[in-house]
């Protein structure tokens, strides 16, 4: 029977040996360290051999089992932190990726809510422009229908007028008379001869231009005559607004004649349109 030591670097040596004088079956070792043998004399023969290990060796072996105890022990903790740790850090990152999910989720319906309001207000906007508009051209048009059919122009007698050398050259025509009037913001001018579109909307811009002229719109335009209607900024009678026209150098506007809130204007220089 041999009894071999090991350093615990991988190296052995021999300590004892003991000759029993027959051959051993099976060793084991009993819980106070003594040995008990099974031979092949006597496979009923039990033996217990004690190998007197001195106290050294026994504290040795003690110290030896103590440290590989200790090992296992704290290997086992470490395993345990480790799978600790391990199972921390995986609960951390799922729910770190739980909350980021829960806030893309809130932005995004953020952001569609955001797309929603901004689509109604649009919405919103254009119906109420549209009422607008309507209001305006209803408002426009119930103006217009109320307002009285302007006079056909006539033709004005005038008295000879004499050429420096002698002879009547032509009629000097007689200023428009204009009826007395209340003051109004509203009035209609009729101008003739107008040539063409073009030329209309010439006059029309020169006209706006007064600082007195709110807003100015064109009624009626055929067989070149022009129906305009003009809004004014503040109560004018006709007298004062026929006054106010005459600031205008281009076209020369003519008053023929006035009544109520109706001018009648006649654009000089301007060819007759038959």
């Amino acid at each position: 029977l041999n009894r071999i030591i090991f350093d615990g670097h991988g190296g052995a040596k021999s300590a004892k040996r003991w000759d029993v004088g027959h051959r051993i079956r099976d060793i084991e070792e009993a819980p106070d360290g003594s040995l008990w043998m099974l031979g092949d004399a006597n496979p009923e023969d039990l033996k217990s051999w004690d190998l007197l290990l001195t106290e050294a060796e026994r504290a040795t072996a003690e110290r030896y089992a103590a440290e590989r105890a200790a090992a296992e022990r704290f290997a086992a903790e470490r395993a345990a932190a480790e799978r600790a740790a391990a199972e921390r850090a995986a609960a951390e990152r799922a729910a770190a990726d739980q909350a980021a999910a829960e806030r893309a989720q809130a932005e995004r319906a953020m952001a569609e809510q955001a797309a929603a309001e901004r689509v109604a207000a649009e919405l919103q906007a254009e119906r109420e422009r549209r009422a607008a508009a309507a209001r305006a051209a209803a408002d426009q048009q119930a103006f217009a229908e109320a307002q009285p059919a302007p006079p056909p122009l006539r033709a004005l007698q005038g008295t000879p007028r004499p050429s420096p050398e002698g002879g009547a050259v032509g009629r000097e025509i007689a200023p428009g008379r204009v009826e007395s009037s209340g003051p109004t913001t509203d009035l209609q001018l009729v101008l003739s001869p107008v040539r063409s579109f073009a030329r209309l909307v010439e006059v029309e811009r020169r006209i706006q231009g007064l600082p007195t002229v709110r807003s100015l719109y064109v009624r009626d335009f055929r067989g070149g005559i022009a129906t305009l209607t003009v809004a004014l900024r503040s109560p004018m009678t006709t007298e004062e607004f026929a006054s106010a026209l005459r600031v205008i150098d281009e076209p020369q506007l003519r008053l023929v004649s006035g009544s109520r809130n109706v001018l009648e204007f006649r654009i000089e220089g301007e060819a007759s349109i038959a």
